[in-house]
């Protein structure tokens, strides 16, 4: 029997007794000496199971485990703070495929209604779990959207527009928003109906506009740069599949580009005015370069990165040429200010890791080249 270190693995004793690791109890010492039994003389394990019991100890598996924790959320008698303990914990589980395709078939339901619950704590780690589940998981992503998903986020994202500003509120519109995006990323099907016009009101397009325009608060403005995230992501997956079908045509792939193409994704990113909160979010979210060559000051490189991967991904759909000329000298001297900063730092590089900067130096320098046709020429005085 192989040795694992997975969680599944770690064997339970009495209250107060150290845990026992199943390596101590099978041989693991002996790794090294050559087997010569059949594979006959290997007990299953149900019968190590029951070997494990006379010594007062229990093997759980995954599934187990998961099928535990998901009895007592149902039982309703653990308090708020045992209740988002174990939802941690679940959610560790889910990040496993396997264990999130097994849990998908009865466990959605408790999770949605936890969705409900007054305890913002527990929201907050239904919301991880929900996501951890659904990240990556396309079997898993299908039945959570036959679960109602989407209608569940979006109607808890409608009822926080007008909520209470507080950076508590925000850390878990955040936490919607990551759920939402854990389901749609590389699923056309969820965005079809999120986005859609004719079915849920307001649709996905004017809704996340309406929460990127609540009042700038720092909590607010990282829900923003979240939003600008998860649109750069799905606009990319929509080119990828559009330039995937152009270059090698099939039955397949031209079911899945009609399937992006059914959502007027330019015309709603312009219409909800996402053009100008991208203008916003670079005036008012990204820090500009430190002055005076002082590279220790602290700097939010992922926001930058973020908003900046934006620009590029939108700029052909959104008119810089038609910002006024205040913000778009607003916008150069940025840039400038944070390419001198690269500069330096991108100098300074001694590994693979500090190689970032000069990757951001690259990226900041060439939106700022894209952006030199709109410049207005010096006038000599």
């Amino acid at each position: 029997m192989g040795v694992m270190s997975s969680p599944s693995n770690v064997i339970a004793g009495e209250p107060g007794k150290p845990a026992i690791n199943v390596s101590t109890y099978s041989g693991a010492d002996n790794l090294s000496k050559p087997n010569t039994q059949s594979a006959r003389h290997f007990r299953s394990y149900d019968e190590l199971k029951k070997d494990f019991q006379k010594i007062n100890v229990n093997i759980k598996t995954d599934p187990e485990i998961i099928n535990e924790i998901m009895t007592e959320m149902k039982q309703n008698n653990s308090s708020d703070e045992r209740l988002a303990i174990i939802l941690e914990d679940l959610s560790y589980y889910l990040h496993q495929i396997d264990n999130a395709r097994i849990f998908s078939k009865n466990g959605f339901e408790t999770l949605l209604q936890l969705l409900h619950h007054p305890s913002y704590e527990v929201k907050k780690a239904s919301l991880k779990a929900i996501g951890a589940a659904t990240q990556g998981n396309s079997e898993v992503k299908v039945v959570a959207l036959q679960s109602g998903l989407v209608d569940q986020l979006h109607s808890f994202l409608k009822a926080c527009i007008n909520g209470q500003d507080s950076l508590e509120f925000s850390t878990l519109l955040s936490g919607v928003v990551s759920t939402l995006s854990a389901l749609l990323r590389d699923f056309p099907y969820a965005q079809k109906q999120f986005f859609s016009t004719s079915g849920i009101s307001p649709s996905g397009f004017e809704l996340l506009a309406q929460l990127s325009r609540r009042n700038a608060s720092k909590g607010i403005q990282g829900l923003r740069v979240r939003i600008l995230t998860l649109l750069t992501y799905l606009y990319s997956e929509r080119l990828d599949a559009q330039k995937d079908f152009e270059e090698g045509p099939t039955k397949t792939k031209m079911d899945v580009w009609n399937m992006y193409a059914s959502i007027p994704f330019e015309e709603s990113f312009l219409m909800y005015g996402f053009c100008e909160t991208l203008h916003i979010s670079l005036l008012q979210d990204v820090q500009r370069g430190n002055e005076y060559n002082d590279l220790s000051a602290p700097v939010n490189h992922d926001i930058r990165e973020k908003v900046i991967t934006a620009c590029l991904k939108f700029f052909n759909v959104c008119g810089w040429e038609s910002s006024n000329f205040s913000n778009k000298q607003h916008i150069l001297n940025l840039l400038d200010s944070i390419i001198d900063e690269y500069k330096l730092r991108s100098e300074s590089d001694t590994d693979d890791i500090n190689s970032y900067f000069t990757d951001m130096l690259l990226k900041v320098q060439r939106f700022r080249n894209m952006l030199k046709p709109y410049e207005l020429p010096r006038t000599d005085l």
